[in-house]
């Protein structure tokens, strides 16, 4: 049976009694899977005809990067261990062991991780009780149901600048990509979005990051977050909805833009008289609508350079993308174990 379709944006939320922008019980009451009930066998058959050349490109930063993470999260750590005999003498046998924050490097965000703040709801109206007493929308949902396997369509915001002989921008700054510019950019890739595709969007964060000194690197940490992204509004949000994506995923550590919170997301920004206002009083429309409302993962500092370097070599803007989250029960988030195939 094929999942149902979405229903125009404008009839959101479909659950009256949740908050703005939500799209509770479209795949059933007790459905943990959100949009990714979209990756259907039909769907994955027709993403798999993207491999034309067989070229692989790995979309995972390396685990140690950022070298000092922001928002407080702790640097991975690693180490290995020689397995030692019992009489003392070194084996040729090795183990390693990882200390990591899920959220320090390429990440998926799970639908633990962000909910509607003022609601106090994950996705499906969970509350914080259940997701602190039961494994219930675990990241582990996603992996034992085969990943995210779909067709990738690549946006790429630092060439679309040159190409349009327009100043680059640090991606390191707080600055937006606004709809409209969103729009523009699949338009000139001649691609069709489908119900069942993942978008990936570069921004240059991942290029501009490891441009800088250790220093630089530190000081980065200790300030508040900055970083270009995806503008925090309704047109963007329903761009993502009407264009089918199952999933979002970016080079950036927010995917949209940060800070999260600021006068462009709080009373009296661009929000004045929308009935959801209040809503986003907590920051950050896109996690809380796409994560809470919809059950659409967000992808955070993936490694897009090189794949947007090959697609720019193959003239192609659409490739295959395999992603399997790690298998931790009732898990928030996860390195996203993603390959991008042309």
């Amino acid at each position: 049976m094929s999942p149902p379709v979405r229903p125009p944006f404008a009839d959101l939320p479909l659950d009256k009694n949740g908050p703005p922008g939500n799209a509770w019980g479209l795949y059933g009451k007790d459905d943990e899977l959100g949009a990714l009930n979209l990756i259907t066998p039909d769907t994955v058959r027709a993403a798999a005809q993207e491999i034309q050349t067989g070229e692989r490109v790995s979309l995972d930063w390396y685990l140690n990067l950022p070298t000092f993470p922001s928002f407080g999260r702790p640097p991975f750590g690693w180490k290995m261990e020689n397995r030692s005999h019992p009489d003392g003498n070194k084996r040729i046998v090795n183990d390693d062991h990882l200390d990591m924050n899920t959220q320090g490097s390429s990440q998926w965000d799970g639908f633990r991780h962000y909910g509607y703040q003022q609601a106090k709801r994950y996705y499906g109206g969970r509350s914080q009780q259940d997701i602190e007493t039961s494994e219930v929308i675990g990241i582990d949902r996603v992996a034992k149901s085969g990943g995210i396997t779909a067709r990738g369509v690549i946006l790429d915001y630092p060439r679309y600048l040159e190409r349009h002989g327009k100043e680059q921008v640090n991606a390191l700054s707080d600055n937006h990509i606004s709809a409209d510019v969103l729009k523009d950019m699949l338009k000139e890739t001649g691609v069709e979005t489908r119900a069942g595709d993942l978008l990936l969007l570069r921004t240059g964060f991942t290029r501009d990051y490891e441009a800088l000194g250790s220093e630089d690197r530190e000081a980065l940490s200790s300030k508040p977050p900055t970083f270009l992204g995806v503008q925090s509004s309704r047109a963007v949000a329903q761009w993502i909805w009407e264009s089918g994506f199952v999933a979002v995923a970016g080079d950036a550590p927010s995917f949209e833009m940060s800070p999260l919170v600021g006068a462009h997301n709080q009373r009296g920004g661009i929000w004045k008289g929308e009935t959801w206002e209040d809503d986003m009083q907590g920051g950050g429309l896109l996690h809380q609508w796409l994560l809470g409302g919809w059950g659409l993962m967000i992808g955070e500092m993936w490694d897009l350079e090189s794949l947007c370097e090959k697609a720019t070599e193959l003239k192609r803007a659409t490739c295959f993308v395999s992603s399997v989250p790690l298998k931790v029960p009732g898990g928030v988030a996860s390195p996203p174990n993603a390959v991008a195939i042309f």
